[in-house]
């Protein structure tokens, strides 16, 4: 399958359209195929930059673990590199959030607005085990399964378990196809335990930047929901709504809708980001 997109300043990136400049920044696990039917609703009007993360997509692994300062300046060398300089709007689907709104506070003049897309909430950060014990024992996990041939065997498996949505016209063959490959990689699920191993030392970077910065351009929390009423659910749009206020962000609720929401309902989201692109 020829790569859809090019190398730029070491990851994969994918880019389409013309016009003001959108980011699209994917959750733990995430691929630029997930953001396909956002593209082309998108494409027609704006510039849309998708980043595989390291060990993601196309994207070759990193051997150091992931840091949200770090991936703010990769989103920001990746715009030099395309020479964006219009401020952009961001959206950071789950754990990305933590990525997008660092960002907007380290790079406040080139954020035209953020999108936290059924984001991670990170209010009240903590860490008990320290982060090099849990991404050290994350390595040894994957290394093994792979070793094992379990990543082999099960990967595209773990997915459909993991993500539950699904386009409104089906999924197309090219990405039935890379889903077989990617997620079949050993480096892909190494970096998908190293970057969940993170998860704690991640969120308490962000909120140290929350005590020394601010974010000047327009946020929006946007929840998934899958329209059915369930105790969880329900405690989730209460979580995201706490979550809103804490920044001081507009509420969104994307139904119906599984966690993956931009797979689920591209029109919902495309119509956020045209809001903010406008």
């Amino acid at each position: 399958m020829k790569r859809p997109g090019e190398m730029v300043v070491g990851v994969h990136v994918v880019v389409d359209g013309d016009g003001p400049p959108v980011v699209l920044y994917g959750g733990l696990g995430g691929n630029w195929f997930d953001w396909d039917d956002v593209v082309e609703l998108l494409s027609g009007t704006c510039l849309v930059v998708r980043i595989d993360r390291p060990g993601y997509g196309l994207s070759p692994p990193s051997g150091e673990r992931p840091s949200a300062r770090g991936e703010a300046d990769r989103i920001a060398d990746v715009l030099d590199a395309l020479r964006v300089t219009t401020p952009a709007v961001l959206v950071g689907h789950s754990l990305g959030g933590i990525y997008v709104e660092a960002f907007a506070r380290l790079h406040p003049e080139r954020t035209g607005g953020v999108i936290l897309l059924d984001a991670t909430v990170t209010i009240r950060p903590h860490r008990v085990i320290p982060t090099r014990w849990r991404v050290t024992a994350g390595r040894r996990v994957a290394r093994a399964a792979s070793a094992a041939g379990l990543q082999k065997l099960l990967g595209p498996t773990v997915r459909r378990i993991l993500n539950h949505s699904t386009p409104p016209d089906g999924f197309a063959p090219d990405t039935r196809r890379w889903v077989e490959r990617i997620y079949r990689e050993p480096t892909y699920l190494e970096s998908s335990i190293v970057e969940n191993a993170s998860y704690p030392a991640l969120a308490q970077e962000l909120a140290a930047l929350r005590d020394t910065t601010t974010i000047t351009a327009p946020v929006v929390v946007a929840a998934a929901h899958t329209g059915r009423p369930t105790p969880w659910g329900s405690a989730w749009i209460r979580t995201q709504k706490q979550f809103a206020h804490f920044l001081d962000a507009s509420f969104r609720v994307v139904r119906p809708a599984h966690h993956h929401a931009m797979i689920d309902q591209p029109g919902q989201i495309a119509a956020l980001v045209r809001q903010l692109a406008s």
